[in-house]
């Protein structure tokens, strides 16, 4: 059949229209008006830390691994998360660590939807990942519960990325345990000038500003006031921050921006 002259255009442009076909998934989802999330503030970093201790249920264990899912929702892109489960004697012990930070957008002055699903992967991974720093089972032979130790590991991970503003979330009864303080019914207090002391001796950490969380430690007792007091003396004198309304046992969530701003 002959074709007519009308039809024989499309056919010669066909290649071109069909190679701008494929081209279009690769810009689906594209906004360039629309405002990115994370342009208004500067990048976060959270650093979660694990207490797995006997002392610790099984019922706490699921609120922290409840809200840790709550927090990771809270990251974006060029956001960073990390993991540090409590050491057990001191700082001899290998860490057990986990860190990444969020993908960066592919281009950082519109929004795409490719991006939005390289974050929700994430995410979603990251929650399955830091179940295991949850996880109620294997805890029969710990030996101990060293905060102190664990927080110089805490601070290297601060100082690592100065360029994110960092909140460390604190999943712990806050219960020191170890031979030389164990604040577990107020056995082995540390002397009032312990923090004092240590700092005049540049043995204690730096934190550079960041805002601290604590979830799980008991306010309801004159025992527990004590162990409060301890932290908050020493978070003020490691240059961390530490507010009244952050130290609690069973909170509904933790705080979005615990120390303000944005």
């Amino acid at each position: 059949m002959m074709m007519s002259p009308s039809r024989r255009p499309f056919f010669r442009w066909a290649p071109a229209l069909l190679a701008a076909a494929l081209l279009l998934p690769a810009c689906s989802g594209s906004n360039d008006d629309a405002p990115l999330p994370e342009a208004d503030r500067e990048p976060r970093q959270v650093i979660f830390v694990y207490d797995r201790s006997t002392s610790i249920t099984a019922d706490e264990l699921d609120m922290y691994q409840r809200l840790t899912a709550q927090k990771l929702n809270e990251l974006t892109h060029g956001d960073r998360v990390a993991a540090v489960e409590l050491l057990q004697l001191s700082l001899d012990e290998s860490p057990m660590r986990w860190a990444q930070g969020v993908p960066e957008r592919e281009f950082q002055n519109r929004v795409m939807q490719r991006d939005s699903v390289s974050r929700a992967r994430f995410l979603q991974d990251a929650r399955d990942y830091l179940r295991r720093f949850t996880d109620p089972a294997g805890r029969d032979n710990f030996l101990g519960t060293d905060i102190l130790s664990t927080l110089f590991d805490v601070a290297e991970e601060i100082r690592a990325y100065p360029g994110h503003r960092s909140t460390v979330i604190l999943f712990s009864d806050m219960l020191q345990a170890t031979d030389e303080m164990n604040m577990e019914g107020l056995i082995r207090m540390p002397p009032a000038n312990w923090i004092q002391n240590r700092a005049s001796q540049g043995r204690l950490p730096d934190f550079g500003g960041a805002c601290f969380v604590v979830v799980g430690a008991r306010t309801d007792t004159q025992a527990g006031q004590v162990v409060k007091d301890f932290w908050q003396e020493y978070f003020e004198a490691t240059n961390g921050v530490l507010s009244e309304q952050n130290y609690s046992y069973r909170p509904v969530r933790v705080p979005e921006n615990p120390c303000g701003g944005r």
